[in-house]
């Protein structure tokens, strides 16, 4: 498939739309998507990129944190600082909010290595603030996060003694990936990564503390300091084709060809590293819009819970069981496994994962969690989905079995069903009857239309997006 980052001029199908929605959002609902059925790809894009509110931060998130506060009571700020976030997460469909989880996994730290939620809070606030930013600018104020100090000991780097462990992840994780730096450029790096300390809820960069002899980067020499450091390593070539394969990586398809990468890249660089121009090209591109990588993702932990939670009009579902699902399929908000992040795609599918995230699907088609409880919204109210309304809102002949099957089928899947799958997913919603017998309206088509969804979302295909 020839690289194509040309502007779609079709108006969007609702299938294009649905697929929109699930890639540069956590909500493929019907509602959004037929918000955009009909709309130029450019328009339609463009809207989702200008959504996006600040959430207010709990008022302790401006106290400075207390250096002697217990162990204990630091780790009730997590919990918190995850229901804070799982709100925003659910109640926003945003590509904005898509980009928060990305950079969260790009510039990696973790709460218990933080310790304090203060900083891991703010530097979620941070990552929204440049989520559809200058990633240069981006990059600095990154730097100096408390956050990231902490996480890889920035703040313990001085003038005659540089901790190393910024300046690798710097080009190993955030900006040029292994094999296109050296080890010496590490070591340069590093003296100018110095002189960080954190007061109060800032990061502060002192020059005293800082080494600013000769230093030798890529080749060029000079009394560098960190924002020299991202100005260098943003104009080697490998930067904006490493950004660029993230980008397609979680946009398009995970293993990016050779001409996606360089094309995107050179779209990265034409846009100087601003992030919005450059997802207004991706998503409303012929390539992200081309049907042969529908399907091409496998779907995280967040698409699969807060995905279906809001497909099924679950958005008031009580947060922490979103949490919670979500962590018991591996993908734990300000707990990444390692400072690598969550690997994603085939990584999230394992022989204990998969028949878990069935599981999942099935408990909440049926109105329960995973451990058989009902499922109550935030006001502590218990929920079930209602199908039949569903039904009637997706399909114009609901009386129809066959059209039934159809429009459930493509509100949930990326991909479309075989004539044989057809076959038998009919004979699920029907349960033996005659296709005469079939009515929205009939006192089984709740139950029925449940275990037709549940056998949805136990398919492999289900897994995709």
């Amino acid at each position: 498939m020839a690289t194509d980052l040309s502007t779609r001029t079709q108006p969007l199908t609702y299938a294009d739309a649905l697929h929109l929605m699930r890639r540069a959002t956590l909500h493929p609902t019907h509602d959004g998507a037929m918000a955009l059925v009909g709309k130029s790809p450019s328009d339609a894009v463009r809207d989702l990129l200008d959504r996006g509110t600040d959430p207010v931060l709990p008022a302790w998130a401006s106290m400075a944190p207390d250096p002697n506060i217990t162990f204990s009571d630091a780790a009730r700020r997590w919990p918190e600082i995850q229901l804070w976030w799982a709100d925003k997460l659910a109640t926003e469909p945003s590509v904005r909010e898509r980009m928060v989880l990305f950079w969260h996994n790009h510039f990696t730290s973790d709460y218990i290595t933080v310790y304090y939620g203060q900083f891991s809070i703010r530097q979620n606030a941070l990552q929204r603030s440049y989520a559809l930013g200058d990633f240069a600018e981006f990059s600095k104020k990154m730097i100096g996060d408390p956050a990231m100090l902490i996480f890889l000991n920035g703040n313990l780097s001085v003038k005659g003694n540089p901790n190393e462990n910024f300046a690798r992840e710097w080009f190993e994780l955030f900006s040029l990936g292994i094999g296109n730096y050296t080890e010496n450029d590490i070591v340069e790096a590093s003296r100018a990564f110095t002189g960080w300390r954190i007061s109060g809820l800032n990061g502060t960069y002192t020059s005293q503390l800082s080494d600013l002899g000769a230093k030798t980067i890529f080749g060029q020499t000079g009394s560098w300091t960190y924002e020299d450091v991202v100005r260098i390593t943003l104009a080697q070539p490998a930067c904006a084709r490493y950004l660029a394969t993230k980008l397609l990586r979680t946009f398009v398809q995970y293993y990016p060809t050779d001409d996606d990468v360089t094309a995107l890249a050179a779209e990265i660089t034409a846009k100087n590293f601003v992030i919005k121009p450059v997802l207004q090209t991706l998503l409303s591109s012929e390539l992200f819009l081309d049907q042969r990588v529908r399907g091409a993702l496998i779907k995280a932990p967040a698409d699969l819970v807060i995905g279906l939670a809001t497909s099924l009009s679950y958005n008031a579902m009580q947060r922490d069981l979103l949490i919670s699902s979500m962590a018991k399929l591996n993908q734990e908000l300000f707990y990444p496994p390692t400072v690598e992040g969550w690997k994603g795609h085939h990584a999230w599918i394992t022989s204990s994962t998969f028949p878990s995230r069935q599981r999942f699907g099935e408990n909440l088609v049926n109105g329960k969690a995973t451990d058989g409880t009902q499922i109550e919204d935030t006001t502590g109210k218990a929920i079930t989905p209602d199908l039949v309304a569903l039904v009637k809102k997706l399909c114009v002949t609901p009386n129809d079995p066959v059209a039934v099957v159809d429009a459930l089928t493509t509100y949930l899947l990326s991909v479309p069903i075989t004539s044989e799958q057809r076959v038998v997913l009919k004979e699920i919603l029907l349960q033996s009857r005659p296709d005469y017998e079939w009515t929205i309206d009939a006192a089984f088509a709740p139950t029925y239309l449940r275990l037709f969804m549940q056998a949805v979302v136990r398919m492999p295909e289900f897994q995709l997006m």
